[in-house]
């Protein structure tokens, strides 16, 4: 490729790749302000997957809303990252809130193993001190790195980021993760429209991997066939054409397995699935 490209329009050029050197980059090309918020919008993304996993909720369980608050110093995204942000999380909308105690309530307390020793006698008046403060004003000079500023016994004490310990409670339905200026909140209220569609992309999952068992090819078509009850069974019949688009399933039906298919028998979400898969020869594939 290198000799087609390169070297016959520039017969000067080194014989092979490997003697080139690594391009220079144009910084006058570099957009600054687009790689802050794709920093910005990577963060978001994390603390998404980290409010996620307080939950215990699985990234391919889709859910209703991500709720993100930026500190007004951050910026904000255009519609494309916003739109990025809403595929990498798995929700159905992504809402930038203006205040982060719609999402949290804070409480902050003095961490005895740092101001104990420093302040000796008097930390007791120092965490009373703490204790008056406005909890989500601290909170926030606290993520943004900031330090807090007390009076105790009339005289001005500065207390270390890390020597204040902000505890955070999420709204009722709500799980969170915040740092450094970014709250992001996922609701975690699954309605059965939810479910479904998360019970589908499990389904998904364990066909895909059969697949690969089978040693199937990545573009074989093949008849899928499944044992699943209840739940299961539903969300596989509403969620049917997805499944098999996914899974490239010419034919997706409930029964048994037949003799020539791979087997496979697993859980989904405590629901038992059995599975059996044959790849589509050509002729069925022409009829």
């Amino acid at each position: 490729m290198y000799q087609n490209l390169v070297r016959s329009v520039d017969p000067e050029a080194p014989e092979s790749v490997h003697h080139t050197l690594w391009p220079q980059a144009d910084p006058a090309a570099m957009d600054e302000g687009l790689l802050a918020r794709m920093d910005l919008a990577r963060e978001i993304v994390s603390l998404g997957h980290a409010a996620r996993n307080n939950a215990g909720i699985k990234l391919r369980q889709p859910l209703a809303r991500a709720l993100v608050h930026l500190d007004p110093s951050l910026g904000t995204l255009e519609e494309e990252l916003w739109a990025l942000v809403q595929d990498e999380l798995n929700v159905k909308e992504v809402v930038q809130v203006a205040q982060a105690e719609s999402l949290v309530s804070y409480q902050v307390l003095p961490s005895s193993p740092l101001l104990g020793p420093r302040f000796g006698a008097r930390f007791p008046a120092v965490r009373a001190a703490l204790a008056a403060q406005d909890p989500t004003a601290v909170a926030r000079r606290v993520q943004a790195g900031l330090p807090v500023h007390l009076t105790v016994d009339g005289e001005e004490v500065e207390l270390a980021p890390e020597e204040v310990l902000v505890q955070e409670k999420p709204q009722e339905g709500l799980a969170v993760a915040s740092e450094r200026g970014v709250t992001v909140a996922v609701d975690v209220v699954l309605t059965p429209e939810l479910r479904a569609e998360g019970l589908a992309r499990e389904v998904v999952r364990r066909i895909q991997n059969l697949r690969k068992e089978a040693g199937f090819e990545l573009d074989d078509r093949i008849v899928t066939v499944y044992g699943a009850g209840g739940e299961l069974a539903e969300a596989m019949a509403a969620w049917r054409e997805y499944i098999a688009a996914e899974t490239l399933s010419v034919e997706l039906r409930a029964g048994e397995p037949e003799p020539d298919m791979a087997v496979a028998e697993d859980r989904v979400d405590g629901h038992p699935l059995r599975l059996g898969i044959r790849r589509v020869s050509r002729g069925e594939q022409d009829t």
